[in-house]
């Protein structure tokens, strides 16, 4: 891997990769083919009125440790939710439904719940549930959100029972014209490595050409699962990873905790710079084509052509924070399949986000290309 470093903390420093970006961005393109998964959660959201803010959360609930403390709230109803269901809705978003895009993950026991239906059936061209959905509720602060989950269905989301719902005919065909894969939220499916592992070696077996099929990877909150579990799992990129074009994407605070178990302690830098040493550092030490990580500021991705961070629209107050980690993935992986460059691919997942936080909804690439004009000309709003 090359070890240049490219920085670049305000949006004009890239005014000469812009138009190109853009052009890119808003070209014709195949229609792309692939699947999704595996979670799925129902969602309830609760905003956070006073306090508003997670620091001063923490500390009024510290205080009151030992009695008892009441806040106010705004209770925002349920939603369907989970790091897969959302990202291929923003995918799908983002090409404006013109990718062949299916579904596979823990929507409903035996049949899709009418919550994910009524979300994904006009998304998405398939649906294939695998266990009951698990179980959020979603404290919202203007600073973050806090997930309280009940993950007890999680451990029913296998190879065994993936094989069971759709059949190894129907996931081979699938696969024989995929595109791209996007594989989220391994911390809190326990038995999702096999899936991603066994997925990975029937395009081996099915003989996809290698590196044709872009294998999307964010791993979500696993700060409690066993370091045997990590190890795991890094021996299972290795096989990805000569199979397919593999992107692993962290948010800083996971991006800290891999840190962490690799032998590196990055905690508590923020920085653009440190960020940028420490994607550096996973990427010298993990089989994975590209390492991405995303703070709520940038994002920064190292890979062959070295290591890049770039800023993001920042938005002061968002609209609502729940997916936004999500569509910046998929703004990633729709600029990957469209041929964007590092730079290029990480500009458009700020942008993806940027734009989901100020509105609420997932941005076509057009309207991706209308924020970065917003953006350089030192006006974007904080809706839109």
């Amino acid at each position: 891997m090359s070890s240049r470093i490219n920085i670049y903390k305000n949006i004009n420093e890239l005014s000469d990769k812009i138009d190109r970006i853009k052009s890119r961005l808003t070209a014709p393109h195949k229609k792309f083919s692939g699947i999704c998964g595996f979670d799925g959660f129902i969602d309830t959201f609760v905003r956070m009125e006073d306090p508003s803010s997670m620091a001063d959360f923490g500390p009024r609930v510290s205080a009151a440790a030992g009695i008892a403390a009441s806040y106010r709230v705004k209770h925002k109803g349920d939603k369907f939710g989970g790091n897969g269901p959302l990202f291929a809705g923003a995918l799908s978003d983002i090409f404006r439904r013109d990718i062949d895009l299916s579904y596979i993950g823990g929507i409903g026991k035996e049949d899709v719940s009418p919550l994910f239906r009524k979300a994904l059936e006009s998304k998405v061209d398939n649906l294939y549930t695998l266990a009951d959905p698990a179980h959020s509720d979603c404290l919202e602060f203007t600073d973050g959100k806090v997930m309280l989950n009940d993950l007890s269905s999680c451990a029913e989301i296998t190879w065994d029972r993936l094989l069971e719902v759709m059949g190894r005919e129907k996931l081979d065909e699938h696969l024989k014209k995929a595109d791209y894969i996007g594989a989220v939220n391994w911390g809190k499916l326990v038995n999702v490595g096999e899936i991603w592992k066994n997925i990975s070696l029937r395009l081996t077996e099915l003989k996809v050409p290698a590196k044709k099929v872009r294998f999307f990877m964010d791993l979500a909150e696993f700060e409690q699962r066993p370091e045997e579990d990590i190890r795991d799992l890094l021996d299972i990129l290795v096989q990805i990873t000569e199979q397919s074009t593999s992107i692993l994407s962290f948010n800083l605070k996971e991006a800290w905790e891999m840190g962490d178990f690799l032998g590196r302690d990055f905690r508590g830098k923020k920085d653009p710079e440190s960020a940028a040493e420490l994607a550096a550092y996973i990427k010298e030490n993990v089989s994975a084509d590209k390492i991405v990580i995303h703070p709520n500021d940038g994002a920064v991705c190292s890979g062959a052509e070295g290591t890049v961070y770039v800023p993001g629209p920042y938005c002061r107050e968002p609209l609502i924070s729940t997916g936004a980690g999500d569509n910046f993935g998929a703004g990633c992986l729709s600029a990957s399949l469209k041929g964007l460059d590092d730079t290029g691919m990480i500009l458009t997942g700020v942008c993806a986000s940027g734009h989901f936080v100020r509105s609420g909804e997932s941005p076509s690439f057009e309207q991706m290309a209308e924020l970065i004009g917003y953006w350089q000309s030192g006006e974007i709003p904080e809706r839109l």
